[in-house]
């Protein structure tokens, strides 16, 4: 069978379970081994550590630094030079959390503005070349995501992230193919910006459900294509189900990249 390690983003599935504890014991028992998500659902570093321990040794494979509130709220500072003291105490948040759920790939969020300007880019550079120095030592990827369905967000653009992946060493992309999909217009770019990622996230576009349903990206061929690319890393299910909580999965265990429980 084909071997790509899938990550649950519990910030998106079995939302019909209240918290991320039943969200954990819920991904265990449908034989998902990695798990992801926006945060720590309200919970403790060493709470959320112990329920992946309870539900049979789940592990964390990416989860974003604070401050990160959708859909108004903010999501990340790193762009946003005046905020500089929340930025580095959303750091210091996400390494007591990396360390308690040895959680080995940190999303760090651009942050919402307009402004273009030279300075911000420079304080978003600075403020990433800052975060790989905190999260290098402790073993930890930094990644970075243009993301397509926030007007202000400020990494947008995948040339960009490509072109900052180039200035701040140790720094790794955050590939989300529905992202990739709604801003190129096709997965064309894949064979080029997979050897640059350090975590994969998919969802069919336009509507961001399921892979497995109908839309513009054939997941069959995508998923063997990232196998066949000797991708060693996860790949994370970060799409709203139809059913609101668990569509999808059962597709992947019928293409044999979940093992049933």
């Amino acid at each position: 069978a084909p071997s790509l390690r899938l990550s649950a983003n519990l910030s998106w599935l079995f939302a019909d379970r209240p918290g991320i504890v039943e969200r954990l014991g819920r991904a265990a028992a449908r034989g998902f081994r990695y798990v992801e998500a926006m945060d720590a659902g309200g919970e403790t570093p060493a709470s959320l550590a112990d329920a992946c321990r309870r539900a049979g040794g789940l592990q964390f494979a990416l989860i974003n630094a604070p401050p990160c509130r959708p859909p108004s709220g903010d999501l990340g500072l790193t762009a946003l030079p005046d905020r500089r003291e929340e930025f580095r105490a959303g750091l210091s948040a996400a390494a007591d959390l990396c360390s308690a759920l040895s959680c080995p790939t940190l999303h760090v969020m651009s942050g919402r503005t307009t402004v273009r300007s030279p300075e911000v880019r420079a304080a978003y550079v600075d403020g990433l070349r800052e975060a790989v120095q905190i999260f290098a030592p402790l073993g930890v990827t930094c990644v970075i995501e243009p993301i397509s369905n926030i007007a202000d967000y400020y990494l947008n653009s995948y040339t960009d992230a490509v072109a900052i992946i180039n200035d701040v060493p140790g720094l790794r992309l955050l590939l989300d193919l529905f992202h990739l999909q709604m801003l190129e217009g096709s997965l064309d770019s894949l064979p080029a910006y997979l050897p640059l990622a350090g975590h994969v996230q998919i969802a069919q576009a336009p509507g961001r459900q399921e892979p497995g349903a109908p839309g513009d990206i054939d997941y069959g061929a995508v998923l063997r294509q990232i196998g066949e690319a000797g991708y060693s890393g996860c790949v994370g299910l970060e799409y709203r189900p139809s059913d609101g909580a668990e569509a999808g999965i059962d597709w992947l265990i019928e293409m044999g990249y979940l093992q049933p429980h």
